[in-house]
């Protein structure tokens, strides 16, 4: 490790240079090739998936809803512009009908909504087709018009980066504000943005070999973003003290290369395992989340490592480091808190018990169309079908099967509880559509799925099948639920293992993952608070893993120079005191800086991304804050020397370490 950091120090024009190259090579691959993004979810074995393969060979049906600003939609000027409308559809490429206008008709004749459908199923027709059919939709003249189906889903949340430069510009005021050097903003802000934009790069040319979701380049960023300026951070404060304490330059970035620098690496390795966790889940679309998401960290880490020391020659002579005091308060704080270990650990698990109460009422599930982003086709459909036709329409059941003859009872059955259109006939088969008389997510429309795949079987046959939009986002909440467990354990349980081997000790990466577990209850509380529900099942998936990584670098920088200090002297509680009073400032900085930059997602248009943002920010805050300023240091205290145990440790290690 140090001899790398000391290389690019030493050969800091070579280093810049080869970034640059990096960068520039990257963007250009970008603009040639383009992004392939999809948001694709393939469950195999869900009922849904089954009734989708029925309905394949009549390829993709799209509902386009479109509402007349006053009068009829189905006589006059209302009427002459649906036939306009309709007209421009069936001109698009792998159009094969347009119902004949005006199709399905609202009570008030204000509403109409037609069936387009394609030559092939959405996943095969592409962006370019779902943009140039969501064009049309916007551009119906005279017309607020609506599209909802798979199609019309492809073009309702493209990535974006949200106010993530305000985000940095926030972040560079309070390292200028905590450190008063122009030098320690521009660093560590100018190491992320080029890593990160890096790592986009790289996973917009993913995208091209493997399933990437659009919300993995918002996620990939948030992250980035985050860690790059946190990691820039912890090997230039380490500089810092290097240098007050008389160190040279290149002395100094050695000192920080071996203790933060350590640090740095395995703390990034920790959020990548955490991250790898979501791949026990079995599911392409969370594959490409943690993919990407692996691939930022892995880039910031390699920049704080590599970009860092060679832009800090450049900067060294200009940087002012004033050697003083600045780790009084937290000293004093410290010695409070393990002097009171007990009260202390109360009033935190009181805090943390606090935030997590809200998560009582945590209900899994894909949040309906009206929340996709303002303007989006999908949305306008959405609340045009709630308005003129009940809160179900958009997002039918499909009830689908192979040589039934009892097509006619089930409808009968089903109709006592929904509104059954007729049955339609399908090649070797039948369909039914089932409209809920309640929202998308609403709990009560869960019910009714439930149900009505209890009286397809039951009546339809073992080859009835229910599909359509609610159906595949229940399957799609129910797989990832199922996998839970063992996500959990993995992530925990390799964490574990892997602080265990750092630290030499089995209480300290053992504690660390029961505080991770409460700041992750406490984090998904904000969230349910914040956002109600339903909540996207995945979500919790990426939080947990994400959290669990990002919570895992204030631990092993507090820890390890928790660790240096036990090692020269033994007393725990001094130990304790001195790593809280030398990172303690530095932590808590590190931890609004990627607050700031969290938070300024949470203003993008895409809902998961916002809830995201709100809850990667109060997850680092509450654990730079209360668990490894206060909860941290009071355990450790209460448990003296039982921290350092270890099998295999020499007893006289500990001797004197529980003071």
């Amino acid at each position: 490790m140090t001899t790398v950091v000391t290389w690019c120090f030493r050969r800091s024009a070579v280093v810049v240079v080869l970034w640059l190259a990096l960068a520039g090579g990257l963007g250009s691959a970008v603009l040639h090739t383009g992004a392939a993004f999809r948001d694709t979810v393939a469950l195999p074995d869900a009922d849904s998936t089954a009734a989708a393969n029925l309905l394949r060979g009549t390829g993709s049906g799209e509902q386009v809803v479109a509402r007349t600003p006053d009068g009829p939609v189905d006589s006059g000027t209302g009427r002459a512009r649906l036939d306009t409308l309709a007209a421009r559809l069936a001109a698009l490429p792998h159009v094969v009908s347009v119902s004949p206008p005006p199709g399905r008709v609202s009570a008030d004749r204000r509403t109409a909504v037609l069936t387009v459908r394609f030559d092939a199923p959405a996943a095969d027709l592409g962006q370019d087709t779902a943009d140039a059919f969501a064009a049309v939709v916007r551009d119906a003249d005279g017309l607020t018009a609506g599209a909802s189906g798979e199609l019309a889903a492809m073009t309702a949340g493209a990535p974006g980066l949200g106010n993530a430069g305000l985000g940095l510009l926030a972040a560079a005021l309070v390292l200028l504000v905590t450190f008063g050097s122009l030098a320690c903003v521009l660093l560590p802000v100018l190491t992320a943005a080029v890593s990160v934009g890096c790592a986009l790069a790289v996973v917009t040319l993913l995208s091209h070999v493997m399933t990437v979701p659009k919300i993995s380049a918002e996620i990939a960023a948030l992250l980035g973003l985050g860690v790059g300026v946190d990691y820039a951070l912890f090997v230039l404060t380490r500089y810092r003290q290097a240098r007050a304490e008389g160190a040279g330059p290149e002395a100094a970035l050695a000192t920080a290369a071996a203790t933060s620098g350590r640090s740095v690496l395995f703390a990034g390795v920790t959020v990548c395992v955490s991250l790898a966790g979501m791949l026990t889940v079995g599911l392409s679309f969370l594959d490409g989340i943690a993919a990407a998401a692996a691939i930022s960290v892995l880039l910031t880490v390699f920049a704080a490592l590599t970009l860092l020391p060679a832009l800090l020659r450049l900067a060294a002579r200009r940087m002012r480091v004033r050697p003083g005091s600045e780790g009084r308060g937290w000293a004093r704080l410290a010695h409070r808190v393990t002097a009171r270990p007990g009260p202390a650990t109360f009033a935190a698990l009181l805090v943390v018990a606090v935030l997590a109460l809200p998560m009582t009422g945590l209900r899994l599930g894909v949040p309906d169309a009206t929340a996709d982003p303002p303007g989006s086709v999908t949305r306008t459909a959405a609340e045009l079908l709630g308005t003129g036709f009940g809160p179900g329409a958009g997002a039918p059941l499909l009830v689908v099967g192979t040589g039934s003859p009892s097509v006619s009872t089930l409808r009968e059955v089903l109709l006592d509880r929904a509104d059954v259109g007729p049955p339609v006939a399908l090649p070797g088969g039948w369909l039914l559509t089932v409209t809920p008389r309640t929202a998308p997510g609403d709990p009560a429309t869960g019910e009714l799925l439930t149900w009505t795949r209890q009286m397809a079987t039951t009546i339809g046959g073992p080859d009835a099948h229910v599909g359509g939009l609610v159906a595949a986002r229940a399957d799609f909440s129910a797989a990832i639920t199922a996998r839970l467990p063992l996500f959990l354990a993995s992530v925990v349980g390799i964490s574990v293992l892997l602080l265990a081997w750092v630290f030499r000790s089995v209480p300290i990466p053992l504690t660390a993952a029961v505080m991770n577990l409460l700041t992750a209850a406490a984090t998904t509380g904000a969230v349910v608070f914040a956002f109600g529900g339903p909540i996207e099942p995945y979500l919790p998936v990426f939080l947990f893993a994400g959290l669990f990584g990002l919570s895992m670098d204030y631990e092993v920088f507090l820890i390890a120079r928790i660790q240096e200090a036990w090692r020269r002297h033994g007393d725990t509680r001094a130990a304790i005191v001195e790593g809280v009073a030398a990172t303690g400032r530095t932590i808590t900085a590190a931890a609004l800086i990627m607050a700031l930059v969290f938070v300024s997602f949470a203003f993008v248009d895409a809902r998961v991304v916002r809830e995201a943002g709100v809850g990667l920010t109060v997850a680092v805050l509450l654990d730079a804050v209360v668990v490894r300023c206060v909860l941290v240091p009071a355990v450790m205290a209460r448990l003296g020397a039982a921290n350092w145990w270890f099998p295999g440790r020499p007893a006289r290690e500990l001797v004197g370490s529980g003071r």
